[in-house]
């Protein structure tokens, strides 16, 4: 694998919304209940405005994830805290790509100031769970039995780093 990182623009709508669209048909780690159209894209974008760090992750010139932090709250009494959001292709799982991610954006998080992160994570998500928690995340809440897709109810798990 040659990983490369690159910032994200419109150009990587359809790659990113595919990996995304694919969680969301399959699991319950991407929380909207349907597929979404190639137009939500721009709700990636719009979520880091400001200077905060998103990426999309490429093996060669093949987009394989996306990464991103963005504000946790607007109000400035957080303005030291982001939400770290990334998904990898599920066949480069496992491959430390996520790890890859992780790093980017704690360096990216730190030059801005960012000194906590946090993660909301699908409780069905224990791969994510564990990831999280091998990087040392702890955890710190879950919001319970809040989501309900696939016809079943699922608790929302958060987890924080400070970095």
């Amino acid at each position: 694998m040659n990983i490369i990182f690159e910032p994200m623009n419109m150009e990587h709508s359809s790659a990113v919304m595919s990996i995304f669209n694919h969680y969301i048909s399959t699991s319950t780690s991407a929380f909207p209940a349907r597929p979404l159209p190639e137009p939500f894209f721009g709700m990636f974008l719009k979520k880091c405005e400001g200077g905060y760090p998103n990426f999309v992750v490429k093996d060669n010139d093949t987009v394989i994830g996306f990464c991103q932090l963005s504000p946790y709250n607007p109000m400035s009494s957080f303005v030291k805290t982001a939400e770290c959001t990334y998904f990898i292709a599920p066949e480069y799982t496992g491959k430390g790509v996520g790890r890859l991610c992780l790093d980017k954006l704690i360096d990216s998080g730190k030059a801005m100031g960012i000194e906590h992160l946090l993660a909301e994570i699908s409780s069905e998500n224990e791969a994510s769970i564990r990831f999280h928690e091998a990087n040392g995340f702890r955890k710190t809440g879950e919001l319970e039995g809040i989501g309900e897709k696939f016809d079943r109810g699922f608790s929302v798990v958060i987890m924080q780093k400070d970095i």
